[in-house]
Formats: structure tokens, C-alpha cells, sequence
């Protein structure tokens, strides 16, 4: 399912009832296009007269980019709300998954039945979902085993990654390209040297009709 606003609004007020006994505030719902997420809290914040931060105008972004089950909506604005409830109780994590968040979201899980998790994994049949064409600037490293790896750059970073990525450990040599193949899609855009495994039989189909990216006197140029 994809969700509407009115059902994740209604799903909120329920489940804030349910499992956080009516103590959450009422907030603003978006409903968002995003691939990087499947749900996210937003705020603002502002420096109070007497030193530290105050939060505010929070806002739960859940992603309808992907069709998934209706279960995994709700445990998706339920991760959120976990978010929301530390919050707004100007709680102490270690961590933005903390301790405390696991502990509150394993008793919900515990005690409602609730597959809530930590991160979500996004399976072969969403990421085939994603079909939207979009510019990607890759780079294809070769490993000292014979193995490739790929990192899709953020354009901001190109020249700098130019250059690291081919200083990573293990890498040989470097070969970039410029593509609109919406199997790209699937790996993140990077700003930091990161680089994935990818197997030589997707390179040489979806690299097919990608154009070469050549450097030359400070500029990057398409090739043919």
C-alpha cells in the first residue's frame, strides 16, 4: 500500500492512544517522495534566553516512493513516534538509536505484537520499484582481486572523490561514467569514499549505454 495522509493521521491518533497512552502531541504529517528514508522526524529549533536548545514544530515524514504492507507503514510511523516521544520529553540517548529507544521500542514490540526494527533493509522487489530516471556520475573501482565496486557521487564531491577513490585500499584503478540506467538508483549518492561490491554481469549490462567521464585541466568532460 501507499498511504494517504488521512490514514497515517488516524493511524497516529490510534497508536498514540495504544502504545504511548494518549501523551504524544499532535503533529504535522507529510507525506514524502523520498528513496534515502521510509520515515523521518523533522523540527526546528531555536537557543533559549538561558542557555541550551528548545524543539519545536515537529513534523513525521513517512516516504510513499515504495508499495509495501500495511504493517510495515504502521511500524515505520510507530519508529518515528519512539523518536517523537524522547523528544518531546526532553529525554538522554546515547545515540539516535540509543539504549533507551530500543528498550521502549522492544516493549512495543513486545507487548503489541509490533515488528518495529532499528533500520530497514529495503528488499530486490522495492528497489526494482524505483524506475525514476535521474543523472548518476559513477565511479567503477577495480580491486587487486579481480573484483569491481561502485560508488554513485554526489556532483557537489566529484573532484574530490576523483580523487580518494582511487587511493582506496585494495583499488588498482578507477574508471568513471555518466548514466540515467534507473538500476543505479538503488545505491546511495555518496560524499565520503564508500565503495560496493558489484558483480561483473550488472556492470556490463546497465553500463552499456553510460558515457565516459574524462578530467582534464581541472574540468570534467563527457566523453563519446
Amino acid at each position: 500500500m501507499r498511504p494517504t495522509l488521512q490514514y497515517l493521521e488516524r493511524q497516529y491518533e490510534t497508536l498514540n492512544k495504544q502504545c504511548f497512552q494518549g501523551l504524544l502531541p499532535t503533529v504535522r504529517i507529510q507525506l514524502s517522495k523520498a528513496r534515502t528514508y521510509l520515515g523521518q522526524l523533522g523540527y526546528k529549533r531555536r537557543r533559549k534566553l538561558l542557555g541550551g536548545w528548545e524543539y519545536y514544530d515537529y513534523v513525521i515524514r513517512i516516504s510513499t516512493r515504495m508499495d509495501q504492507k500495511e504493517e510495515e507503514v504502521t511500524d515505520t510511523l510507530l519508529h518515528e513516534m519512539i523518536h517523537l516521544y524522547i523528544a518531546v520529553n526532553h529525554l538522554k540517548d546515547s545515540s539516535s538509536h540509543g539504549p533507551l529507544f530500543r528498550q521502549i521500542m522492544n516493549n512495543i514490540n513486545t507487548r503489541y505484537d509490533r515488528h518495529i526494527t532499528i533500520s530497514h533493509h529495503r528488499t530486490k522487489e522495492e528497489l526494482e520499484q524505483d524506475t525514476q530516471q535521474r543523472t548518476h556520475l559513477i565511479c567503477i573501482s577495480t580491486f587487486s582481486s579481480g573484483e569491481h565496486g561502485i560508488t554513485i557521487v554526489a556532483r557537489s564531491r566529484i573532484f574530490l572523490l576523483w580523487d580518494q577513490l582511487r587511493r582506496f585500499p585494495k583499488v588498482t584503478s578507477t574508471q568513471w561514467y555518466v548514466s540515467q540506467d534507473a538500476f543505479f538508483n538503488r545505491y546511495p549518492r555518496s560524499q565520503t569514499p564508500k565503495i560496493y561490491r558489484i558483480n561483473d554481469n550488472d556492470l556490463e549490462i546497465h553500463l552499456k549505454d553510460a558515457r565516459p567521464l574524462i578530467r582534464k585541466d581541472g574540468k570534467i568532460y563527457v566523453g563519446k
